[in-house]
């Protein structure tokens, strides 16, 4: 007797699910917690009161009061970044114990749940992104700057993002195997860096500060939200492409490494 092996069988294609079923279920699982609603309130959060400030600043009597806004804003997100992946990689994998002890007893590929929680958080990160350019183009169309005073804001608001992913991965990394506390001082780290070293001129040494890094030459601001003078090396944009290839680098490798991990992790 002979069997046709060309169509695989309900079962294993129920132990084989594509990697978007995986992120998909990520999502849903998550819908109504307290990671999805801090990614769409923090943009919210952050720029409402950044916006009014600007409104009795100095800077507003010349007609600045976007560009005040703008600057300020991006100084907090390009630290924000960072500081999310790992308050949200912290929660979302303490969230998942339970479920991975059922989880990670069925056949689908171990290494396929750490990838698929990192693009789900990636996911989750790019409406948040996108939330904080609907605010910031609303504070420029109320200031009556829209959208001459755009500028680079599209790019200032999903590079540190795109480079964040890194961050992303690694906190998700570190509390799938140390656990919640280390993974929100991954958050911590990138705050702190964020605001300390991304304008030194050893940054690319140190993963944690590459999201600010990205903002300062596209916004023209220090971590202090202060104009750079247009003669600083800061202000170099050779810096947005370096820093986006070693994040993608460092993200391909950490993906490597958590699918590895996964795929020997004891139930």
């Amino acid at each position: 007797m002979t069997y046709d092996t060309a169509v695989p069988s309900p079962a294993r294609r129920r132990d084989n699910p594509t990697l978007a079923t995986v992120v998909g279920t990520e999502l849903a699982r998550n819908k109504r917690g307290f990671v999805p609603w801090y990614h769409l309130l923090a943009p919210v959060i952050i720029t409402v009161p950044l916006f009014l400030g600007s409104l009795g600043s100095s800077e507003a009597e010349a007609g600045q009061a976007f560009e005040v806004f703008r600057n300020v804003t991006l100084e907090f997100w390009g630290v924000l970044v960072p500081m999310t992946a790992g308050l949200a990689a912290a929660l979302s994998v303490r969230a998942d114990q339970d479920a991975w002890r059922l989880l990670l007893s069925y056949g689908v590929p171990r290494g396929r749940y750490f990838v698929g929680k990192v693009a789900a958080l990636g996911v989750l990160g790019f409406v948040s992104s996108t939330v904080l350019l609907v605010m910031l183009s609303l504070g420029a169309l109320i200031s009556g700057r829209f959208p001459q005073a755009m500028g680079t804001v599209v790019a200032a608001v999903y590079l540190p993002w795109l480079v964040g992913l890194s961050m992303t991965a690694l906190a998700v990394l570190v509390a799938v195997v140390w656990g919640m506390g280390p993974s929100i001082g991954v958050g911590v780290a990138g705050l702190l860096c964020g605001a300390l070293v991304s304008d030194k001129v050893f940054w690319y040494a140190v993963p944690f500060a590459w999201p600010m890094r990205v903002v300062l030459p596209l916004a023209g601001i220090g971590p202090n939200g202060v104009p750079l003078p247009k003669d600083s090396p800061v202000t170099d944009m050779s810096a947005i492409p370096l820093a986006v290839g070693m994040a993608v680098v460092l993200t391909a490798v950490l993906l490597v490494v958590g699918r590895m991990h996964m795929s020997r992790k004891e139930i």
